[in-house]
């Protein structure tokens, strides 16, 4: 065993000590505890909740405001007064004079073409729009963290495959240093053979490092610090099927992208309407009720004093205003028909997604199959090379071909297990059950 074996063989041992003591997480776990820490979530229940908090009938100025006034004021002047009538002129030096006053008063709108209906549907759907845009987010992050996990499984599938080949490439090594002491082999093909156990051991290193960022993302993902240590299991749970048909009925109700786009259709025909009432006429009512006193140091009336309620209406009638109105209803109009036409979009994008991905569960599988008969003939060509090789029959080249195969056709059918299993949580999502499940 040579030194480099040697550290490989006690890294080996170290890391398997560290696993041992990590604890190991299920793709449910990981996902239940993003669902509940990550960060982009967290900032997207918040804007659900602001939204949430806006739409009101108060918002949508259905309730009138009232407020409650105070005024003071104070001058000083010189001041001359002329009078009609025969009454003397006055003239007053440094005249103050104060007013006072305090009152509470309202105002309301009475009509002003059922604007505020619309307001207030509006709200309503910017509430809802926040709420799956929101789940959007979520989703997406689900998302993410399948592909990552399966990634990392893969990997791990990888690395033991890698770690058989290691095995081979060890043993062949010693094998081909022995013959060559004994002059049956060159020094040449103790060099390759040396060669082979490195590129072994680095394709070993990588996959370690892969699986470690990786991780780190994750951990990310659920608001952890990226060197928090964990496991995950290596068996891949492949379904057993995927229902496009069931998953097209759902699609059509539940999928998120579907939604945002029925909300901006919804939000377009609410600021249309709102765009149109701007033509009708608005009724206001305002009112207050107070005490005011006044001095004056100057004229007849020194000094007044009034406590009561005063009260009107102010009707409002737009007649023209630079074709303005008539711009932002054109546009809002236009903006209807817009989303008029993404809501059609993202129906036919649904339907070619769900088509897609029922080609693809077939090609997957049939994939799969073929890599599975590729692994048992790739296994048994490798024995009898092995064997060969013991005997002299074939050359080190000839072994290393075959070592190779096993390894392309598992990592082929680790491949085809991961893609059909991202494509289950796909089709998923495109039903609107991905954070269901």
């Amino acid at each position: 065993m040579n030194w480099k074996t040697s550290i490989l063989f006690l890294l080996t041992i170290a890391t398997s000590s560290i696993v041992n003591a990590q604890e190991e997480l299920s793709l449910d776990q990981i996902i239940s505890t993003a669902l509940e820490q990550n960060f982009d979530i967290a900032i997207a229940k918040n804007n659900a909740t602001a939204a949430s908090n806006q739409a009101t009938k108060a918002q949508a100025g259905y309730y009138p405001t009232i407020n409650l006034n105070g005024n003071a004021n104070y001058s000083i002047n010189n001041t001359k007064l002329t009078f009609a009538g025969g009454i003397p002129d006055a003239e007053v030096d440094g005249a103050q004079n104060t007013n006072l006053g305090a009152n509470i008063g309202f105002n309301y709108i009475v009509f002003n073409g059922f604007g505020r209906v619309h307001t207030y549907q509006n709200l309503m759907s910017t509430q809802r729009l926040n709420q799956v845009q929101a789940q959007v987010i979520a989703e997406n992050m689900v998302l993410d963290i399948v592909s990552r996990y399966l990634d990392i499984q893969q990997s791990a599938l990888d690395l033991s495959a890698a770690q058989q080949n290691l095995a081979i490439s060890q043993d062949r090594l010693k094998r081909v240093t022995l013959a060559n002491k004994n002059g049956a082999k060159s020094q040449l093909d103790v060099i390759s053979a040396q060669v082979d156990l490195n590129n072994d051991s680095l394709a070993l290193e990588n996959l370690t490092t892969s699986i470690d960022k990786q991780k780190g993302a994750l951990n990310i993902l659920m608001g952890k610090d990226p060197k928090t240590r964990f496991t995950i299991p290596n068996d891949i749970d492949v379904p057993s099927s995927i229902n496009i048909a069931e998953t097209e009925s759902k699609a059509l109700q539940n999928n998120s992208t579907l939604l945002l786009a029925q909300l901006s259709q919804t939000l377009a025909w609410n600021q249309a309407e709102i765009a149109n009432e701007g033509r009708m006429p608005t009724l206001t009512a305002s009112g207050a009720y107070g005490y005011s006193t006044a001095q004056n140091g100057a004229g007849i009336v020194l000094s007044q004093s009034n406590l009561g309620f005063n009260g009107g209406l102010t009707l409002s009638m737009p007649i023209f205003n630079g074709n303005q109105l008539t711009t932002a209803i054109k546009n809002a109009d236009l903006a209807k028909q817009n989303s008029e036409l993404e809501l059609a979009k993202s129906k036919l994008t649904i339907q070619n997604q769900l088509y897609a991905a029922e080609l693809d569960s077939k090609q997957i599988t049939r994939t799969l199959q073929a890599q599975e008969e590729n692994i048992t003939l790739a296994e048994l060509a490798l024995q009898r090379a092995q064997s060969s090789y013991r005997n002299g029959q074939i050359s080190f080249n000839d072994l290393r071909v075959a070592q190779l195969n096993v390894l392309v056709a598992k990592n082929s059918a680790n491949q085809a297990k991961i893609n059909l299993v991202k494509l289950y949580y796909t089709v998923s999502r495109l039903g609107g059950g991905l954070l269901t499940q």
